[in-house]
């Protein structure tokens, strides 16, 4: 029994020491990872898929020449490579573990094969690349080629790394990495690369590269491809350089498809990259002021730390809720952009402030945008305090106007944005917010907006509220234009309307483009929009495409133009849970397939609502009910399906909607400020209302119709038309 127990532990150390001795020793664990430590290790590594979910460490730096015994030309990548030439998918395991460089270098990789090459294949989910340094790599393939990575997919993350050497291929070719899903920060590449979708960091991006540069040539762009040779960059999302940079005399290149373009000294210059986002004590960036480019900080060079802006430095103020940062000049507006550090504070506006030096033309600065992007948003508050901006201009790619992006959280109020001129090339663009995930309040805009995707008048894609708003101007684009709003995902807008004239190809409207439920409750209520609308597929008065979402309290005036699913007020009220209650739209309305007086397309919901055959030129509609105009000029037609023409809302108002004196149709109490008189008493009958001249009396319709009232004198009506007899109702 002694013995066969012996035996036993004899062979668990074996097996223990057979685990620990595949690599430089570790458990590969992250506590005790897998040691990299010889060219073999690396080998055996790319040779054991099951270890790819591991963590690994470098212990030494490491030789790849294939001159070198042992070493060899590379047909794939060394790690995670694709096992599949026939197809274009990967066909290998990808790497999902940690694979930390360690501050060492793997030097003189060569591969040449098909696709999905470099050190790496393909990174998929949590996987981690950090502290790497690839010298004089020389790897070539048809796709997906990258020095370090090929292919680094959704959440892939590489940080800290560098390559050196030569890429080349057919497309989707990076210095460091070929195509990019993920997160690439603080990497640099000096690699030459040529290639379709080749640039000089990353091929072709669809993810996050922040703090990154590259001073390499590539034949198709300097820092991502689809740019210019010599980009030098701080941030780059989506495909789209923001804050990034390029040498116009060492390029010479005189434009870019993204970025801005510096002269050699300017790019020498700490003032350049004052609002890169470097808010971390350590800083990121170092700069040798008047003898080198930004360097990273990691790489040792000479140089000081790129320091952030300081408001404080820059503004009245203090920042906090009591004692706000206080604007009263163009620069000291401007100059908030260049802190984002500062972009949780909050702010007051002093004064009105004319952009018109700031519109980046014949020599003049660009405005710097508030609240970039996804990654760094605003997420204080903006008083404009009645104030308004002029001339705004911006053109650019994408989270554009005076704010890219509100985060929960922020909130932008009294403040008006006036001959604005915005023009985006990509998606979220608006004359005031890009992107507003917070609190838009008692603001307005007008002038020329014009995009891609999500573009409004005011604001281009909503998540938040939007309250008290207007807009009036043009706005152009392609998918989800509205004339205040292009895309409502899942956010409020209420009370607010739009004079603006609309055009765009689909899901265009006159207030919202689109508006759409997802995962809250989005809305538009108490809300109206007059401006013509033009477009081809979901075009609609107010809205052209309603998915999910609640419509409620609305009119358009507008006329409506377009190809299919086009409405005078709603284009496609689409899939169940989607409702439109108690509106009505009254203009012009022009359509090839799926045209209706209320909405051209209905799949949901239509409670309560009518349009103008007549003014509207349609009998039809896949939801409401069509009228003559004496009929929609007759309060008694909307009375009598519920319309509130009285009772008490949230801001004090006493009714929603109201008359006008004469004939005319409804409108929307809150924008003509309509409070009916008081009436004396209480409504009950030891108390009733009193009335006692033709104010009062016409205010019996605002209250209560089972209340008691009194008349305490005569009343002269004469001079006096009544556009419906409520009382005659109420007796």
């Amino acid at each position: 029994m002694q013995r066969v127990i012996s035996s036993f532990f004899v062979m668990l150390y074996f097996c223990s020491l057979s685990a620990q001795a595949q690599y430089g020793g570790g458990a590969g664990e992250p506590n005790d990872p897998y040691q990299i430590a010889t060219a073999d290790d690396l080998m055996l590594l790319g040779d054991s898929p099951d270890d790819y979910d591991k963590h690994f460490i470098m212990t030494a730096d490491i030789d790849l020449d294939p001159n070198l015994p042992g070493r060899k030309i590379f047909d794939r990548a060394i790690i995670a490579p694709d096992m599949n030439d026939a197809t274009w998918s990967f066909g290998g395991t990808p790497f999902t573990g940690v694979f930390d460089g360690n501050g060492h270098t793997i030097s003189h990789l060569t591969v040449s094969g098909n696709s999905y090459l470099g050190l790496f294949g393909q990174l998929d989910s949590a996987a981690v690349i950090s502290n790497l340094g690839l010298e004089e790599a020389d790897v070539n393939g048809p796709r997906y080629v990258g020095g370090l990575v090929g292919y680094n997919g959704h959440e892939g993350n590489v940080s800290n790394c560098y390559s050196t050497g030569m890429v080349t291929g057919d497309e989707n070719v990076g210095g460091l990495v070929g195509w990019n899903e993920g997160d690439v920060s603080n990497c640099y590449s000096t690699c030459f690369v040529s290639g379709v979708n080749s640039g000089g960091l990353v091929g072709l991006n669809v993810g996050l590269v922040v703090n990154c540069y590259s001073i390499g040539t590539a034949t198709g762009g300097g820092l991502v491809g689809g740019d210019d040779i010599g980009v030098m960059g701080g941030y780059w999302y989506f495909g789209v350089a923001v804050e990034s940079f390029w040498d116009i005399e060492t390029s010479g290149q005189l434009s870019s498809a993204g970025g801005t373009g510096k002269t050699t000294a300017e790019m020498f210059s700490a003032r350049t990259y004052l609002n890169w986002r470097i808010c971390d004590s350590d800083g990121i960036w170092t700069i040798d002021e008047g003898r080198d480019y930004p360097r990273l900080r990691w790489e040792n060079k000479p140089g000081e730390v790129i320091e952030a802006v300081q408001l404080l430095d820059f503004l009245i103020g203090a920042g906090t809720e009591d004692d706000p940062y206080l604007i009263y000049t163009p620069e000291e507006l401007n100059i908030i952009g260049m802190a984002p550090c500062d972009w949780d504070k909050h702010f007051k506006l002093m004064a009105d402030i004319d952009l018109s030096g700031f519109d980046g033309g014949d020599g003049r600065p660009a405005f710097n945008i508030i609240g970039i992007d996804w990654d760094t948003p605003f997420t204080g508050v903006f008083d404009g305090n009645g104030h308004m901006v002029s001339h705004l201009t911006i053109e650019g790619a994408s989270y554009l106007g005076l704010f890219g992006r509100l985060e929960s959280g922020a909130d932008v109020r009294g403040l008006g944005v006036v001959d604005v001129n915005i023009s985006g090339s990509s998606w979220r663009v608006g004359g005031l917010v890009g992107h507003n995930h917070g609190s838009v309040t008692n603001c307005y805009s007008n002038g020329a907006v014009s995009g891609d995707v999500y573009v409004g008048g005011l604001i281009g894609q909503n998540h938040g509220s939007v309250i008290n708003c207007n807009s009036m101007g043009t706005v152009n684009g392609n998918r989800d234009v509205g004339g205040l709003i292009g895309h409502n995902g899942g956010g409020s807008v209420s009370d607010s309307h739009s004079t603006s004239s609309i055009s765009g190809k689909s899901y265009v409207g006159g207030l919202v483009g689109g508006n759409y439920l997802t995962g809250s409750e989005a809305s538009i209520t108490r809300s109206y929009s007059t401006g013509i609308v033009v477009g081809h597929y979901n075009v609609g008065g107010l809205t052209g495409y309603n998915a999910g979402a609640g419509v409620t309290n609305c009119f358009s005036t507008g006329s409506v133009s377009g190809e299919s699913c086009v409405g005078g007020l709603v284009g496609y009220n689409s899939h169940k849970g989607s409702e439109v209650t108690n509106c009505y739209s009254t203009g012009r309305i022009s359509a090839i397939n799926d045209g209706g007086g209320i909405v051209g397309k209905n799949t949901g919901d239509v409670h309560n609502c009518f349009w103008n055959i007549e003014t509207s030129g349609l009998t039809q509609s896949d939801g409401g009910i069509g009228l003559i105009t004496t009929a929609m000029q007759d309060m008694d037609t909307y009375m009598e399906t519920g319309w509130d023409f009285w009772g008490e809302l949230e801001n004090g108002l006493h009714e929603i909607w109201m008359f006008p004196q004469g004939k005319d149709y409804p409108v929307l109490s809150v924008f003509h400020g309509f409070q009916p008189p008081t009436l004396s008493g209480d409504g009950t009958q030891s108390s009733p209302f009193r009335v006692s001249n033709s104010s009062e009396l016409g205010a019996v319709s605002y209250h209560d119709p089972e209340a008691y009232y009194q008349m305490t004198t005569d009343i002269d009506l004469s001079g006096i038309t009544w556009s419906v007899s409520v009382i005659t109702e109420l007796s």
